[in-house]
């Protein structure tokens, strides 16, 4: 386990995520990709806005005199983004104390479940069996907020020159059980590469399964399948690009928040036939076949409306501003429609 580090200067946040960690913040105000096309949506009206960005995104209007706490248990990666939301948004309410906890993904929907967490970030959508149990004691299911975009990288030490990868061949590489009928892949050379690489075996970085990622990767790439035993588990996004930049020969997934210039993201190919990278684009458009969301649970009885610190704290993510420090941080921002949809979910 490592801290969770939330360093605020004025105007800068430096946040590290990794395994288990908890903050609490109170007190003193704190200071080889194929080309895309790129579509701008025009803006939509919503009536919560009083302002209007050029790309569509509302302009976040403070409240006068907030104040409360707000508790934050959930998965790291999404943890990081919250954290560093919330140095802006304290800047706003120095009133509002945040207690952020950060692990394995499975921590927040219980926390959500028993009470003990008013927001719950999460790498993945709630399981169908999470909503069955939420609603069985609530009676109604928990609220799921995008508040991100984002890509579940391949990442390959840069050397690496493989122009692409298929999910049958990721399947192959990764899995024992290869439920998308390729072939067993476990060299280079049998993914298509030659001379010096052929021979190399490839070496595989993962994270530990009760981690969205791995769930995520496991459903969608493995069909559901079973992961090799020789896969490296390591305690974060940050370690396996670590891993993978020391070994010429690796392989790992992991968000692509966590690239690095010792590794570079490999494009995959998409329902198209091409081969997409994990850009902005591409994973707001769906075309990157790994593309997923970053969500906020919360508990919200049906037809009533958020209120106070919780309900701020959301709608300043999903204004302009708060979109801001998404993509200054290194995740993707929303598009304005998913904005809209999100911010309407909120309100109804």
């Amino acid at each position: 386990m490592t801290r969770l580090l939330l360093t605020v200067a004025v105007a800068s946040v430096c946040a590290v995520v990794m395994g288990c960690s908890a903050l609490r913040m109170s007190g003193a105000r704190g200071q080889g990709a194929d080309k895309v096309d790129t579509a701008h949506p025009a803006p939509e009206d919503d009536a919560d806005a009083t302002c209007v960005s050029p790309d569509g995104l509302p302009s976040y209007e403070p409240l006068a005199g907030l104040s409360g706490e707000i508790t934050s248990i959930g998965a790291s990666t999404t943890t990081n983004l919250v954290a560093r939301a919330a140095v802006r948004f304290r800047q706003m309410y120095p009133n509002v104390a945040m207690q952020i906890t950060s692990g394995l993904t499975n921590i927040g929907p219980l926390a959500l479940l028993e009470g003990r967490a008013d927001i719950v970030p999460m790498s993945r959508a709630l399981t169908p069996q999470e909503i069955q149990d939420f609603t069985a004691k609530y009676g109604y299911p928990p609220t799921e907020i995008k508040v991100a975009a984002d890509a579940l990288a391949i990442f390959l030490e840069k050397r690496n020159p493989v122009p692409g990868l298929t999910l049958e061949q990721l399947d192959g590489i990764f899995s024992r059980t290869q439920r998308r009928r390729g072939s067993s892949i476990e060299t280079w050379g049998q993914a298509g590469l030659t001379q010096e690489w052929a021979d190399r075996p490839i070496i595989l970085y993962g994270y530990n399964s009760e981690d969205g990622a791995h769930q995520v990767f496991q459903q969608e790439v493995l069909e559901g399948g079973a992961f090799r035993v020789s896969l490296r588990v390591q305690g974060g996004g940050s370690s396996i690009v670590q891993g993978v930049a020391a070994v010429p020969g690796a392989i790992g997934f992991a968000s692509i928040f966590f690239a690095c210039k010792r590794v570079r993201a490999v494009p995959i190919a998409g329902a198209d036939g091409s081969f997409h990278a994990p850009t902005a684009e591409n994973v707001r458009s769906h075309r990157y076949p790994l593309s997923r969301f970053l969500y906020i649970c919360v508990n919200k009885p049906p037809r009533q409306r958020l209120g106070g610190p919780v309900a701020e704290f959301l709608r300043f993510l999903l204004s302009r501003e708060g979109q801001q420090v998404v993509a200054g941080g290194g995740n993707i921002p929303l598009d304005t429609a998913t904005v809209k949809e999100c911010r309407h979910a909120l309100a109804k």
